[in-house]
């Protein structure tokens, strides 16, 4: 009897771990046959090399992993930066560092899944942004690129905007650090000094003539002001009075000399 009781105790613990093994592995299918897809994401499913032509949107997804594979693109904005080593107008070897703020359109995904292999920014993105940077840059010389960086930056932008074709959106390169050849740099700090002091002369200079200007102008001035009181004291004798008694500081003279036409010219102490 006890040997009965202690069998059916066995088979019914075995029942149990069967079910509770059962369970484990219903439980692991179901969840091998599940995906995710994150907010900002969206998703490609293929089911035996065929692509599905439905974007899978953020949620929770069936898949049969014997058969489907999923590929998410993100569709946010990234921001990578990168170095491009473009030669100048002048031959002139330059290093730029730079950031490329892009994302993927949404409307793009099948696109870009069925036509493009590997990741966006390596395969498309980058290379354009290369390229971009190695057209425009030889059209300046090395001393004129740090003077234009931001019109070398909107040149470059729009270039890639052009040869990408709406594939990927870049929203902008900009430019954060541009080195130049030491040799480069010092000739360019010579060519900034020698212009200081052009231009330190060159004002010297003006401050000069225009002191020469108004020194001539002063005494053309004074010039004049003698020859009209010359005029005006031919024309009227009776004015050489009226500067005398200006003068006149309450002494009487001494001496008178007398001209021709009986005027006093001069007086005497």
């Amino acid at each position: 009897m006890h040997c009965k009781l202690d069998l059916y105790s066995l088979n019914l613990q075995r029942g149990k771990q069967m079910r509770r093994i059962s369970t484990i592995l219903l439980s692991s299918a179901l969840l091998a046959g599940c995906g995710t897809i994150q907010p900002g994401e969206r998703g490609i499913k293929v089911e035996l090399g065929v692509v599905k032509k439905e974007i899978l949107a953020p949620g929770l997804f069936g898949l049969n992993p014997l058969t489907e594979t999923v590929r998410v693109y993100s569709i946010q904005q990234s921001t990578i930066g990168g170095r491009a080593e473009p030669l100048t107008a002048d031959q002139q070897p330059i290093s730029i560092e730079y950031k490329v703020l892009y994302k993927v359109p949404e409307s793009q995904i099948l696109n870009l899944f069925q036509n493009y292999r590997g990741d966006v920014y390596d395969t498309l993105v980058n290379p354009q942004v290369q390229e971009a940077f190695r057209q425009i840059i030889s059209q300046y010389k090395a001393d004129a690129v740090t003077k234009n960086v931001n019109g070398i930056k909107n040149q470059v932008l729009s270039l890639v905007r052009d040869n990408l074709k709406n594939l990927v959106d870049v929203v902008d390169v900009p430019v954060t650090h541009i080195s130049l050849p030491q040799i480069l740099q010092d000739a360019i700090a010579q060519k900034q000094v020698m212009e200081q002091q052009s231009l330190q002369k060159q004002y010297e200079l003006d401050a000069a003539k225009k002191q020469a200007d108004i020194t001539v102008a002063n005494a053309q001035a004074q010039a004049e002001s003698i020859r009209l009181q010359t005029q005006a004291l031919e024309k009227s004798p009776a004015l050489i009075d009226l500067k005398k008694a200006e003068k006149w500081d309450g002494h009487l003279p001494t001496t008178v000399v007398s001209g021709s036409n009986g005027a006093n010219l001069f007086q005497l102490k």
